[in-house]
């Protein structure tokens, strides 16, 4: 069974902005964005990858078609030959409601019969409504978890900003079937609240979340703890509502995050007249929030972990990436066993939907569908690499190390002479975290390799922090590990060892915690050989793993982007396959 999914919902952001009146950063107030696309042949996943990628739009809503072409071309299929299409959202099931809301809205942007005239008017093909499959958003979210963890029974929580009419649910899955035990409406949608205090703080809605997180370390939330407490207020039944209009008096005439917004001008704390350079007060806030967002998941899961008894426990949707809660939950020891899917935004829906549909037609369940994660993107041949450095032969000095392996040696050397190194290595990564195969790598020992990077590497804030790649076997060195797997996939946060926190400045955050991820010898021996040969050179098995960007740029998908961006910042060397490559 061939079964292609995908995300996105063309054209949100855009209808947003003209028929709106939105603000600049309120067009991406919308369902829809992370556009992806995956495809899954007899339940083993053969390619899959987010439409920004592609086209170089960060966060994109539109038609992921050149997803959808790569994906084609890796499994070697057309479209004719795909058996069912899945959509990551089914708004068609409570279509009166969307449509006494916004009828042309709905009938332009969300129906399944526009999803219908976008494969029409991309690829000539007539989906017949028993091939084209929309799937609930939570659902895509929830199965996407599930699937790959390898669990027969476990809870399972979706939290996003919004999908659908839902912003968070609880579900019970035995056997591949998921009961809803719990689910809140948007109104009381935790990620929103998130997402809303990020655009207040100068940050991008529905992108720069992670920033909030990055910053709540650096604050205390002591000050603005009393304004949470009274927005936020915890139920019975692990339970909470978001009091807006009790707080501040809303009314509905305008969009409730513009009123809160004003608000909070006005009686909490002031939009900062620059996101680069935050007053003390507004570090405090982000903490604040942080806290906010830790005290309602904690209340949620304490009870259903109570009423079920699960002992495993499956975590997908965009909060699921905010690793300072992950590394809360692991250290509660709520669940023995947890998996958090490395795509757990909306590009994970594309790969959710085609699970669950493949599911409900032929079960997989128990396929071995998690070993190749998340290394589902493009790869390019030594071949490929040596005609895209053609176009750069006069800026670029080449040199091919003969193999992977002696490359892995060279670059850990460099590391050592404290070279700041990019490391372009097979297939792409699906999802947002660089997990060694497009990544900027550097010596974490240097105690200004943090400024560095962020100032002259990668042109971002100063106060965002580095995660640390370490050999999974020698993780329990530097690093309190508790639960292993939310780890492999950097989805999670815990404390740097007291002895290590000043030995490895690039990588320990203002709080002693590591954004860990662990390297795995058998799923990528390429990077493991890199780093125990750095290892072996320096005493320390780790390295600074970054992902192979700059500021507002897509992680890199191809060889040509690659070079252009090594020659545009300070980056040392990079290597592609075996080829080492240095500015003239």
């Amino acid at each position: 069974m061939k079964i292609l999914g995908y995300s996105g919902l063309n054209g949100a952001m855009q209808y947003n902005e003209l028929n709106n009146e939105a603000i600049s950063g309120e067009e991406r107030i919308v369902q829809g964005l992370d556009s992806a696309a995956s495809i899954i042949i007899d339940g083993q996943v053969v390619a899959a990858a987010a439409e920004e990628r592609f086209t170089y739009n960060k966060k994109c809503d539109s038609f992921p078609i050149n997803s959808i072409n790569y994906c084609l071309k890796e499994a070697g299929l057309t479209i004719d030959e795909i058996d069912y299409v899945a959509h990551g959202f089914d708004f068609g099931s409570e279509e009166d409601l969307f449509k006494a809301v916004n009828n042309r809205y709905y009938e332009l942007i969300l129906s399944p019969e526009q999803q219908m005239k976008l494969w029409k008017d991309n690829f000539d093909i007539s989906l017949t409504k028993e091939k084209f499959k929309s799937v609930n958003h939570h659902i895509s979210h929830a199965s996407s978890s599930y699937y790959p963890s390898g669990f027969d029974e476990a809870l399972c929580m979706v939290c996003d900003g919004m999908g659908e009419l839902n912003s968070l649910t609880i579900y019970s899955v035995k056997n591949g079937n998921f009961k809803v035990l719990d689910s809140f409406y948007i109104s009381d949608s935790i990620g929103i609240l998130y997402s809303v205090i990020t655009m207040h703080l100068g940050f991008k809605f529905n992108s720069d979340e992670y920033k909030v997180m990055g910053l709540a370390p650096y604050g205390n939330p002591e000050k603005f703890r009393p304004f949470f407490d009274e927005l936020v207020s915890l139920k019975n039944k692990g339970r909470f509502n978001i009091n807006y209009q009790k707080l501040t008096g809303y009314t509905g005439k305008d969009p409730f995050f513009r009123y809160f917004r004003n608000y909070l001008n006005e009686n909490v704390i002031s939009t900062p007249n620059n996101s680069d350079k935050l007053e003390k007060e507004h570090l405090d806030f982000a903490a604040a929030t942080q806290e906010c967002l830790e005290r309602c998941l904690i209340h949620v899961l304490k009870y259903w972990k109570q009423t079920t008894g699960y002992e495993k426990f499956c975590y997908s949707g965009g909060v699921a990436l905010n690793c300072s809660f992950n590394g809360k939950l692991i250290e509660e020891k709520l669940f023995d066993e947890i998996y958090i899917q490395p795509a757990s935004g909306d590009d994970g829906s594309a790969l959710g939907a085609a699970f669950y549909v493949g599911n409900q037609n032929n079960n997989f369940r128990r396929r071995n569908i998690k070993s190749d994660l998340p290394f589902y993107g493009p790869s390019f041949s030594k071949n490929e690499i040596l005609a895209s450095l053609k176009a750069f032969e006069n800026q670029i000095i080449v040199e091919d190390l003969d193999s992977i392996e002696k490359a892995a040696e060279h670059a850990a050397q460099s590391l050592i002479d404290e070279c700041v190194i990019a490391w372009f290595q097979g297939r792409m990564e699906y999802g947002p975290r660089a997990l060694g195969n497009r990544s900027i790598l550097a010596n974490p020992t240097v105690p200004d390799i943090k400024e560095k990077l962020n100032k002259i590497v990668k042109l971002r804030e100063g106060f965002r922090p580095f995660a640390p790649a370490v050999l999974e076997e020698k993780v329990n060195e530097y690093f309190d590990i508790i639960n292993q797997n939310p780890f492999e996939f950097m989805l999670s946060v815990c404390q740097v060892k007291a002895e290590w926190r000043n030995r490895l400045p690039g990588i320990t955050h203002v709080n002693s915690s590591a954004r860990v991820q662990t390297v795995n010898a058998d799923k990528n021996p390429h990077f493991h050989k890199l780093i125990n040969s750095f290892g072996e050179k320096s005493g320390v098995s780790c390295v600074v793993n970054t992902s192979f960007n700059i500021r507002s740029q897509p992680i890199i998908i191809s060889p040509e982007i690659a070079v252009d961006t090594f020659l545009k910042v300070n980056i040392d060397r990079l290597y592609m396959n075996s080829i080492c490559i240095k500015k003239r």
